[in-house]
């Protein structure tokens, strides 16, 4: 070949290899011109069309470059990447064995079909996978953090987090690693160490913005312009906005809206507990509602027949691509394309990157920004965001009378658990929390230790996923000077159970910045008051948002020393405990919190509120439902 296109080819790798993708791709298309059948150029295309999600171009670009050189150990393992970003896993997995089959020290080829092998729940495997990997190349960063990612699938958590230090060890804290670690260490409540990590965070002073998982931000960070800076760093490198299928042209006015539903958690889930009922309560005379399932769900989930049955149609895209799924809910003429994963486990935001809906809208099951240009409206209530926080969020405000939808319907419970029957003590008042402990942070755990202190007698009951949660959280109540015999840790029970055991407790005290929100209605609705206190961030201030909407505001702290008063106040005071009992009793069936039907009619204002503005041509601005 021309030594002047083999220094183009080179050039390319260069700045693909510094991210100019761009760039690379001008170039490659240059010498390809000029020679058409290069098998290496066809196959760098390939990886760049499969970067950008366009999966179908890149399986065609990668066949032909095969067809040309099939043994290109390389082109394989890219095969195999992009089938499985099709979830055609038999299909990625032959590619796989190829590569190997044609270089078995390729170790990046045995990295990749671990990360298939894991997609597939085949988890032993996927460390062999691993494994191999390593052996072949002991500093590969990537290979650690995938495999401490396989290990806490399996929940071998102590594992995993050994896998997380081995690959910053060897790689840096950058990319996914670092948030991947700090959630983990989080979750295992083992706090020490990561004390500048934290800082860091809480601080937006992260190496690499664009691969650090926004979710994890906010169980640390209570800055919503911190949130939105690093979101938005995020969204643009790997969910960036999709132009492939082109603008959707203006549909004429229809007798009913169109509302597409979009979740992985059409399943025993808490979004799916909340929502329930409100897609059943849709009015079917303006609405048509349609499930676009994302996840998973076992026979014998019950949610997920309870919502098969309250949908107008429920169509299962797991294992669709984004493009097919954004696609067909175009061919369906979905009017609003409604988010309620938004950057949680299973969820696809490039869904709304290629447009699936004239108007696209977050609820719920994210409770932050997402930063995408393509995402138009967010509900929430004045609580939520107020009005000084606005510019901490790309989309525009739907605010609603309350945030949270719920359900109704909810079984009532028989179960009655004595507090000996759970392991608590006969006597003294009982604090719990029972938020996953992904959301404790040192700082609400110093509160909590400051309030058993003034509580003589008191006890907290926390929810433990594992005996490495209950170490590591014993150990720090005793650094704080409490004695380790006032945590009490309950485990996972049956949905039933799991009611039934806030009947025992005095108190919730409530997590922050990330604050307790299915489970708080879960509390409250079984009678149990919850305190909280006013954040920064949304997920800082959910919980408030909840007890406005049950009418107990003076369960609102405004800061956390105020929150630290009232729960020792609470706890010191029978007379006023009993009267905040009785009034939450009360407003139960009152307040706006429990009303579905009331919900259901609010948010289907504000559809037509947003239709009206597309039919209008009118672009998106904040609404207001009073």
């Amino acid at each position: 070949m021309n030594p002047q296109l083999i220094q183009l080819i080179k050039q390319a790798v260069t700045y693909l290899q510094q991210g100019k993708v761009a760039d690379a791709e001008r170039l490659l298309k240059q010498v390809l011109r000029l020679a058409p059948k290069h098998p290496e150029v066809m196959r760098l295309l390939a990886v760049i069309l499969a970067h950008r999600r366009e999966l179908a171009e890149a399986l065609k670009m990668i066949d032909s470059s095969i067809k040309i050189d099939n043994k290109n150990f390389l082109a394989h393992s890219n095969k195999g990447n992009i089938l499985k970003d099709l979830y055609q896993y038999k299909s990625a997995l032959e590619s796989y064995d190829r590569a190997i089959a044609l270089q078995p020290n390729y170790a990046e080829a045995h990295n990749n079909k671990g990360n298939l092998l894991m997609d597939m729940n085949q988890l032993e495997s996927a460390l062999e996978s691993y494994s191999k990997a390593i052996a072949l190349q002991p500093n590969y960063a990537d290979a650690y953090s995938n495999m401490g990612n396989a290990l806490r699938k399996q929940n071998s958590l102590d594992k995993a987090l050994d896998a997380y230090e081995k690959s910053m060890a060897v790689g840096g804290m950058i990319d996914p690693i670092l948030s991947s670690y700090v959630n983990l260490k989080m979750q295992l409540c083992d706090w020490e160490g990561i004390e500048s990590q934290l800082h860091n965070i809480q601080a937006g002073d992260i190496q690499r913005k664009d691969r650090f998982l926004p979710f994890v931000l906010l169980a640390v960070s209570d800055d919503p312009y911190v949130i939105k800076q690093i979101t938005t760093e995020y969204m643009e490198a790997l969910h960036p906005i999709r132009l492939d299928l082109g603008q959707i042209s203006n549909r004429p006015r229809k007798e009913k809206i169109r509302i597409g539903y979009f979740s992985p958690d059409f399943k025993n889930h808490p979004v799916a507990y909340l929502m329930a009922e409100v897609i059943e309560l849709h009015n079917r005379d303006k609405f048509e509602v349609i499930a676009f399932s994302m996840g998973q769900g076992g026979e014998e989930d019950v949610m997920r027949q309870r919502l098969e049955l309250g949908f107008d149609q429920f169509i299962d895209v797991f294992g669709k691509s984004d493009k097919d799924v954004a696609l067909l809910s175009r061919e369906l003429e979905i009017d609003i394309a409604v988010d309620l994963g938004g950057l949680t486990e299973g969820s696809s935001p490039s869904i709304f990157a290629f447009r699936a809906a004239p108007i696209q809208i977050s609820y719920i099951g994210y409770l932050s920004t997402m930063a995408a240009p393509y995402m138009d409206y967010i509900i929430s209530d004045s609580t939520l965001i107020p009005e000084e926080a606005r510019e901490a969020f790309s989309e525009k405000i739907i605010y609603l009378p309350s945030y949270q939808a719920n359900d109704s319907k909810r079984p009532v419970i028989e179960t009655i658990f004595t507090r000996e029957d759970l392991g608590l003590p006969s006597k003294g008042f009982v604090f719990c929390s029972f938020n996953n402990s992904f959301k404790l942070t040192p700082g609400i755990f110093d509160s909590w230790a400051r309030i058993l202190k003034q509580v003589e007698g008191s006890v907290l009951y926390l929810y433990a996923e594992n005996e490495v949660v209950k170490k590591n959280l014993s150990q720090e109540i005793e650094r704080r000077g409490v004695n380790s015999e006032r945590l009490i840790f309950g485990e996972k029970l049956s949905r039933e159970d799991y009611l039934a055991r806030y009947r025992v407790a005095d108190l919730f005290l409530d997590t922050s910045p990330y604050n307790a929100g299915t489970t708080a209605s879960d509390a409250l609705w079984m009678g149990l008051p919850v305190i909280t206190f006013t954040g920064k961030s949304f997920s800082a201030r959910m919980c408030a948002s909840i007890l406005n909407a049950i009418g107990l505001s003076e369960l609102i702290a405004d800061s956390l020393s105020s929150y630290e008063a009232l729960a020792i106040s609470l706890a010191s005071d029978p007379v006023m405990m009993k009267a905040i009992k009785n009034k939450l009793k009360s407003n139960i069936g009152q307040a706006p919190l429990f009303n579905s039907k009331l919900f259901t009619q609010n948010l289907e204002t504000a559809y037509e509120v947003v239709y009206e503005r597309y039919q209008d041509n009118l672009p998106p601005e904040n609404i207001y439902v009073v």
